[in-house]
Parts: structure tokens; C-alpha cells; sequence
């Protein structure tokens, strides 16, 4: 069976990568496969319509701004959530108390949401924010982690304010967007790469059993990739606060 495998993991640029390298190794195996040319064709055709999103959207001059305001709401929000776990091993009276509740509501809707792409970092931030805001303010005040989260609940406004001026310029370009070319670049390759481990099970040979070895492979590469990227992006940033 092919490596079950997150997309969500996948910046833009890196899942565009993922998916040429892909589509490359299949095609490889086509004339011994030629089941899967239907499946190839699909997908290969989804990447080069992501690919055309992607080099639009790099010379938009919004795009960069989203991305900093990005990075400012990711940073806000490792920031408030390191402070609740730091609070959860005080030993002042309550606060540690007050702070696992907080914990559980971030770890709830995602502890990782660095790992997240755009629209689900925005959709998580929003869910944690606005249930700590309210069923949990007293907590919050007791760890004295309010300030914070308003920073976090600021930095996620002018992310979506620059979202806006993105989809703005976009639509009135007319154009496919990343955001809409994605989950279907996803799907073709969902639907090859699950017609594949269907090959596998109905129709087991020699060609079948190298193809998934090889993708299985592409993945386990790619996802290092991704992981140590966002591993010397996390020590950067632990360095450039110790100076």
C-alpha cells in the first residue's frame, strides 16, 4: 500500500514539487500500467493548473503581505501557547489548574498549527480564540495570558484583512487561485495514488509492487523535507530570541 499521506502538510510551493515528482514516477510505468494513463493525465493536468495559480500569485504584490502577517500570527500564536504550558508547572495557587484548561482547548483544535494550510490555520485560531474568550476568561486572566491572546486575536485580524485584498486581486483577475486549484491537485493525486494500492490488492505484479516502493519512497523524502524545514525555521527563531 502507498504511505497514507497529509497534504495539509504541504506548503504550496513544496506540494507542487510532491506532485510533479510524482506524476513523474507513474509515468514511468504507464506503458507496463496503462490503466493508470487516465488517472496520470488527470493529475498531471491538475499540477500544471496549480503550477499557472502559483506563478500568478507569486507576482501579486498582496501575496507577500498575507505571508508576513502570516508569519506574525504563527509567532503570536506559539508565543500564547507556549505561556499556557510554562503556566501549567507554576505553583502559585490555581494557575496551573487555569492553565491546563487552556492547554486542552488549544491542543482541542490543533496544537500544530504551523502544520496547517492557510484557510484551516485561520479556521483553528478562530475556534480557540473565541472559545477561550468565552467559556474560559477566567482562566485566562488567572494565568495573566489575556494580553496575549488579544496580540494572537490582532494578528489574525490583519491576516484576514490581507487575505481579502488577495482574493480581491484575484477574482478581479479571473483567474483560478491556489486555494481553489489545491484540493483539486489533491484529489487526482488521492484518486491515482489510491488506484494504485487498488492494483496492488486486485491486481498484484512486479511493476504494481516497484511503483509503490518508489512513491513511498518520494513521500518519505518529501515529508523529511517539510519537517526539517520547519525545524530550522523553529531554531531560528529560538536563536534570534536568545540574542
Amino acid at each position: 500500500m502507498i504511505t497514507s499521506l497529509n497534504f495539509s502538510l504541504f506548503p504550496a510551493k513544496e506540494l507542487f514539487t510532491f506532485a510533479r515528482a510524482a506524476n513523474t514516477v507513474v509515468d514511468r510505468t504507464k506503458t507496463n500500467l496503462p490503466a493508470l494513463v487516465p488517472f496520470l493525465s488527470n493529475a498531471e493536468a491538475k499540477a500544471g493548473a496549480f503550477q499557472q495559480a502559483l506563478e500568478r500569485e507569486s507576482k501579486n504584490p498582496y501575496i507577500k503581505v498575507q505571508s508576513d502577517k502570516d508569519k506574525i500570527r504563527v509567532d503570536a500564536f506559539m508565543t500564547f501557547r507556549n505561556y499556557c504550558e510554562s503556566a501549567t508547572t507554576r505553583r502559585k495557587p490555581g494557575v496551573s489548574e487555569a492553565a491546563l484548561v487552556i492547554e486542552a482547548v488549544i491542543r482541542k483544535h490543533n496544537w500544530s498549527i504551523k502544520r496547517s494550510g492557510l484557510k484551516a490555520r485561520t479556521a483553528e485560531i478562530t475556534n480557540i480564540t473565541s472559545e477561550i474568550t468565552t467559556k474560559y476568561a477566567a482562566e485566562l486572566a488567572t494565568i495573566g495570558g489575556t494580553e496575549l491572546l488579544h496580540e494572537l486575536m490582532d494578528a489574525q485580524t490583519d491576516f484576514e484583512l490581507a487575505a481579502q485584498q488577495v482574493v480581491k486581486s484575484d477574482s478581479e483577475s479571473n483567474e483560478p487561485t491556489v486555494a481553489e486549484t489545491r484540493p483539486e491537485l489533491t484529489a487526482a493525486l488521492k484518486a491515482m495514488f489510491q488506484y494504485i494500492s487498488l492494483q496492488e490488492i486486485a491486481a498484484p505484479s512486479a511493476e504494481v509492487t516497484a511503483l509503490i516502493a518508489s512513491l513511498n519512497e518520494l513521500i518519505t523524502a518529501a515529508l523529511s523535507s517539510v519537517k526539517a524545514t520547519d525545524t530550522r525555521e523553529e531554531n531560528k527563531k529560538k536563536e534570534t530570541a536568545t540574542e
